[in-house]
């Protein structure tokens, strides 16, 4: 009997190590928290990246495929990075926050270019071939605007009998939102796509601000990964610095809110989260274009224009320190 080599022994604990792991597609528009999202990600036993799809939001769509490309080669995985939409379904695409995430999206650091490049397909291409490669067996993980997410759905009208589940971050409920008093960015960027994607007749649960605001990277959460995480929590320290100014220009005092991380948190360990069936639709126009309406059960459980609507699911609660845990112990994790 021969031994193993040990490029055998490799590919066999690769392969141990993705068994039973969630298979998913991250739609990105990096974005500190995104980045966040992302190496989180990239160091968790749980997850098994597909592949990354770009979205505008944060910064442009070519901006997000570079960034995004960015971080894969940071990680030294092989993971495809198809480009997505340019623009929203319908409406004028929003200016992207620059003086939220910087003008590179990652904190004025100023990384060189990547040295790779996307894949040939298109987002919505991709997603599509993807999960009819995997049926049943991808969660597609929704972290800027839903336009992707949509055209996939128009290419593939089937598509939901393929894909395991949906989470998109994004909406307000109660709280105010960071655009409007009624909206987030992500919504916003694109409410048509989000009103198609949440009102699927699919497994999506919506993770919104409500719930991502009881979440709060510290400055000392910082610090520790800083110390402890090597070069990706190197990284994501630098990075964070100018994400963390601006959440001080308006009011959060000791570190910002991880938006993007607790989406991501959810996909990881959704025993952290409470969640409640709502029929949600989005607003598509006038002054309260982009809201996000979650209806309780009364609203849908009678005849009227509620009714019998396909259900969504939404995070209600989270245990916030649980969440922070989990981002700190699986960053600096080796």
């Amino acid at each position: 009997m021969k031994t193993p080599t040990v490029a055998a022994i490799i590919i066999l604990c690769t392969t141990l190590a993705t068994q039973g792991a969630e298979k998913v597609i991250i739609d990105t528009d990096p974005g500190v928290d995104d980045a966040i999202a992302v190496i989180f990600a990239f160091h968790s036993s749980e997850l098994e990246i597909l592949g990354f799809t770009t979205i505008f939001g944060n910064v442009e769509t070519e901006l997000a495929t570079l960034n995004t490309l960015r971080l894969v080669e940071m990680s030294g995985k092989n993971i495809p990075v198809a480009e997505g939409a340019v623009k929203p379904v319908y409406m004028k695409k929003l200016p992207p926050p620059d003086f939220v995430h910087g003008k590179d999206g990652f904190g004025n650091v100023n990384l060189p270019p990547p040295k790779g490049a996307p894949i040939d397909q298109s987002a919505a291409e991709f997603i599509v071939d993807t999960v009819k490669a995997h049926p049943g067996e991808v969660t597609l993980v929704v972290l800027g605007p839903m336009t992707n997410i949509a055209l996939a759905l128009a290419l593939e009208p089937d598509l939901p009998s393929y894909v395991k589940a949906v989470v998109p971050m994004g909406g307000v409920l109660e709280v105010m939102g960071n655009v409007s008093p009624v909206a987030s960015a992500n919504i916003l960027g694109d409410p048509h796509a989000a009103d198609i994607v949440l009102g699927t007749d699919w497994n999506v649960t919506l993770v919104p601000g409500d719930t991502t605001r009881q979440v709060r990277i510290t400055d000392a959460f910082l610090e520790r990964i800083r110390q402890s995480g090597g070069p990706d929590g190197r990284f994501l320290y630098d990075i964070s610095l100018f994400y963390r100014d601006y959440y001080r220009t308006v009011g959060a005092t000791d570190g910002f809110y991880a938006h993007d991380p607790t989406a991501m948190a959810f996909v990881v360990d959704p025993s952290l989260f409470r969640t409640e069936a709502r029929a949600v639709r989005v607003v598509t126009d006038g002054m309260a274009i982009g809201e996000v309406i979650a209806a309780a059960e009364r609203h849908y459980s009678q005849p009227g224009p509620w009714y019998d609507l396909p259900k969504a699911n939404v995070t209600m609660e989270v245990d916030g320190q649980g969440v922070l845990d989990l981002l700190e112990k699986t960053i600096v994790s080796r």
